[in-house]
C-alpha cells in the first residue's frame, strides 16, 4: 500500500496510521503499536531490527492496559531497552491468552486477531510467530478455532478460549499483568524509613500504582508465604539494595523467576557494594530522596507505564 504513513517503530505502512507534529515531537497512532509519541532525535537513532518488535509490543501493551501513551526520546531509549522483559515462548503464550481474554466479554465469545497488526499481543517478532503460538495454544486445548479449515488463514484467525483455557487462566490468575500493586523490597532500617515515605511510596503513587511493603499492613500469615503471595499479586517490584539486605535480593530473584519486572535502585555511595550477580542490571543510582523520587517516577512511567 502506498501513500500511507510509516510507523517509526514497527515500520508498518498503512492508511490507518496518524501522525501530528508538535515542535520536535511526533504523535503516532499505529494500527500495530498503538498510540505513542517520539521525538525527531529518537526517530533518527539506529534501532536494531531485533529491538523493534519488543518496542512495538511494549507500546501496544501499555495501550492495551489503559496506560498513558508512552513518550520516547533519545535519553530513554536505552532505559526502555534494558527494562523490556525477555519472555520465553511459554510465557508469550500466557500473555497472548490473557490478551485474548481481555477481548472476551463472555465465555464462548468468538475473538478474531489479524496477524499483520496483532502479533505484538504475544510479544512476537513477526506474524508467523503469532500463528505458531495460536496453534500451540490450540494443541494444548486452551484455545479453539471457531471456523472451518477452509475459512482459516494466516491473516485473520477466529478463536475462542476453551473450558480448559479458562481453568488455565484461573490457575495463573495470581500472576496478573493488570494488577495496580507494586511490591517494594528494601531495608527496613530507621535511616531508610524516610526514603520509603518521602521518595519511593509517593513516586509509585504519582504514577498511578499502589505501593506495598510487607510491613505496611498487619497480618497473621507466615512472613515468607505473605511475601511470595504479594509478589505474585504485583504488577512489578522495586528492589532498593541500599544496605545490601539479603531479603531484598531474594524477593527480587523470586519476582524475576515469575517474569515480574524488577526496577533496581541503590544509593550512589553504596553501589560499589552491590552483589556482582545483579550488578549488570540497570540501577537507578540516587543521591538523595528528591533525586530518587524524580528518577523512580520517570522510570516507572517509561518502563511500566503511567496509569491514566
Amino acid at each position: 500500500m502506498s501513500g500511507g504513513l510509516i510507523c517509526p517503530i514497527c515500520k508498518l505502512e498503512h492508511q490507518g496510521s496518524k501522525g501530528e507534529d508538535f515542535g520536535r515531537t511526533r504523535h503516532i497512532n499505529c494500527e500495530r503499536c498503538g498510540k505513542y509519541s517520539i521525538t525527531e532525535t529518537a526517530k533518527a537513532m539506529a534501532i536494531s531490527e531485533s529491538l523493534r518488535p519488543k518496542l512495538s509490543a511494549w507500546i501496544r501493551d501499555l495501550n492495551e492496559h489503559g496506560c498513558e501513551p508512552p513518550s520516547i526520546d533519545s535519553h530513554i531509549l536505552k532505559t526502555i531497552e534494558t527494562g523490556l522483559p525477555n519472555y520465553t515462548p511459554v510465557q508469550k503464550q500466557l500473555v497472548l491468552l490473557r490478551n485474548i481474554e481481555r477481548r472476551t466479554t463472555y465465555p464462548g465469545k468468538e475473538v478474531h486477531l489479524t496477524s499483520r497488526t496483532d502479533y505484538p499481543l504475544a510479544w512476537a517478532s513477526c506474524e508467523k510467530e503469532l500463528i505458531y503460538y495460536l496453534y500451540s495454544l490450540a494443541n494444548r486445548k486452551l484455545l479453539e478455532f471457531t471456523r472451518t479449515n477452509e475459512e482459516l488463514s494466516d491473516t485473520i484467525n477466529f478463536i475462542e478460549i476453551s473450558a480448559s483455557g479458562w481453568e488455565y487462566l484461573d490457575e495463573h490468575s495470581n500472576q496478573s499483568p493488570i494488577s495496580d500493586q507494586t511490591f517494594v523490597a528494601m531495608s527496613f532500617s530507621n535511616e531508610m524509613s524516610s526514603v520509603w515515605l518521602n521518595a519511593i511510596k509517593p513516586s509509585i503513587e504519582s504514577a498511578g500504582y499502589n505501593a506495598y511493603r510487607v510491613d505496611s499492613t498487619p497480618h497473621s500469615d507466615r512472613i515468607d508465604i505473605k511475601i511470595m503471595a504479594e509478589i505474585k499479586n504485583s504488577k512489578f517490584l522495586i528492589a532498593d539494595v541500599t544496605e545490601q539486605k539479603q531479603g531484598v535480593y531474594f524477593e527480587a530473584g523470586y519476582a524475576l523467576g515469575l517474569s515480574i519486572p524488577v526496577i533496581w535502585t541503590c544509593r550512589k555511595n553504596d553501589f560499589k557494594n552491590v552483589h556482582f550477580d545483579t550488578k549488570q542490571y540497570n540501577h537507578i543510582r540516587w543521591e538523595d530522596e528528591t533525586d530518587l523520587k524524580k528518577q523512580l517516577f520517570n522510570f516507572i512511567s517509561v518502563i511500566i507505564g503511567k496509569r491514566i
